[in-house]
Formats: structure tokens, sequence, C-alpha cells
């Protein structure tokens, strides 16, 4: 889950300059609203500095929730491709003059809410990567494999590290179905705004940043049984080149593969790009 930073980021004013890249005539037919130059100078206000996040732990967490820790900051330092670096802070012999870092503590939830929660960017003082205690034993007790809880780490510290969810991008309804009982809250299934996303990225139904799918309730619209996101202790491919050019420089995927100028024009001519689904029948195509 996460929370967003934009509810606790002052307001502030965008020139827009001449030659921006402009999205494409799919996106504004749409009114996805993707505006990279708003988003770059909201994560240039709230990123951190040289790619370098202070963290500690709680010495609450069990063992194994702390050697799921330790994975998840192994995985992300030792991905040259991502330039970002978890540096552990120890609270009684650390420079006091750091102000903004990361604590993973222990929390404490409820079996009707279990909950894993991290803030989305940097703050200027300490935030939290919140580990429930209900949320980390469903992860341990997980079909799925012995990395789900590792995953779910991950997940959050990618979160911290900026990014969003993928089910709740503006263009969303183009790929997922997402029922509405399963609510708009901003920190997990409601439409985020374009700004809040980095365009020219296809939508990744591999993300670490995508929630599993649920029958009927959320599921691809080219395939049904198809698995959403992951939970094998990794990131997807494109997950790796999101981040690297948030903090490496690297180019969009669009750029790199020379398709920007037509990279959203499915919006213009594809029908899965309205919601469609049992709770949507009588919603008018815009």
């Amino acid at each position: 889950i996460a929370i967003p930073t934009r509810f606790l980021s002052s307001i502030f004013i965008l020139l827009m300059s001449h030659d921006e890249i402009l999205p494409a005539r799919g996106s504004q037919i749409r009114n996805f609203g993707w505006n990279d130059n708003l988003f770059n100078v909201h994560f240039d206000r709230n990123s951190w500095h040289d790619g370098l996040i202070w963290y500690d732990i709680d010495p609450h967490l069990s063992p194994r929730v702390v050697r799921a820790i330790n994975y998840a900051v192994n995985y992300i330092n030792n991905n040259l491709n991502i330039c970002v670096k978890w540096l552990q802070r120890y609270p009684n012999k650390f420079d006091s003059g750091i102000k903004a870092y990361v604590s993973f503590i222990a929390f404490e939830d409820t079996k009707q809410k279990p909950d894993c929660s991290s803030v989305v960017n940097r703050l200027d003082y300490q935030t939290h990567i919140s580990l429930g205690r209900n949320c980390v034993a469903n992860r341990l007790n997980d079909s799925r494999g012995p990395l789900v809880l590792e995953t779910t780490v991950l997940h959050e510290m990618m979160h911290t590290m900026g990014m969003e969810h993928q089910h709740q991008r503006p263009d969303r309804d183009c790929f997922v179905y997402v029922a509405k009982k399963l609510g708009n809250s901003p920190g997990s299934f409601g439409i985020l705004s374009g700004y809040e996303y980095l365009s020219g990225f296809p939508y990744d139904y591999d993300s670490v940043m995508q929630y599993r799918g649920f029958r009927n309730v959320l599921y691809s619209h080219n395939n049904r049984s198809r698995t959403l996101g992951r939970y094998d202790g990794t990131i997807s491919r494109l997950d790796v080149h999101l981040m690297g050019s948030l903090y490496c420089g690297r180019k969009s995927y669009c750029e790199e593969h020379n398709s920007c100028a037509s990279f959203y024009d499915y919006a213009n001519t594809n029908p899965l790009c309205w919601r469609i689904g049992p709770e949507y029948s009588n919603d008018k195509n815009p």
C-alpha cells in the first residue's frame, strides 16, 4: 500500500517549455494527463539525493523479517542498472545530522486489515516501511513460493524510491479490469493522475508494483487467467528500466525504441481503453 506524498507536499507552479515532449494524440483524447515536466519537477524535489537511502531496522522485527529486508536491500544494491543504494544506519552510532531516512518497523495490524505500507518517495524526516504482523504472516503462509515476503518488502521499497502501483496508472482501464468494490483509495486501487507517472513505458503486468489478480475482481482484459504481478523475490525488466530512467538518466522505453510519437495511439482505437466489465455495462464510451 502506498501513502502518496502529494498530499504532504506544497503546491508549486510549473512553467511549461516549448520544447517539451508532448503526450501522443491518444492520451490527450482519453485525457490521461501524462505530464513529464510536472512529474520531473515533483520527483526532483522529493527523490533521494544521489540515490542514497539511509535506513534502520526495528529490533522488534523477527529474524525472518530481518532476513527478508536484508535480501531486498542486497537485491537493489547489487543491481547496477538502478543507481540506488540503501545504507544501514545505526541510531546509537550514526551522525544525527541525517534527517531523511527510512525505518523498517513492526506494526500491529489486524487480521481483518493486514497492512504492509510505505510512503512514496522521500520526506525531509523519518518515514516508515510498516510491516504488519498479520501482513507478514499472510506472506509467509502464501503458497505461491518461499519469497513472497521478500517480494512484498521489495514492493514497499520501490514505493520509497518513488514508484506508484501499475494498476493505478491513468490508462489502467486499457489493460486491466478493476471492480468498483475494490474502492478508489489513492493508496491502493484508485486511478492516479498522469503527472504521478513517468510516461513512455508500456503497461507492465509483471511489475512488482502490480497487485495480484483476483477472479472477477482484478484481471487482464486480454487474458483473464494471466498472472499479474510477481512473487519470486525479483522486480521486472521494466521496473529496472523505469528506475534507471528515474535515477540513472536512462531514456524511457519509447525513446529507446523510437516509438514515442505513436506510443499512446492505442487509446484512440482500442475499445478496452474505456472501462469494460460487468459493473460498467451501462457506461457510455466518451
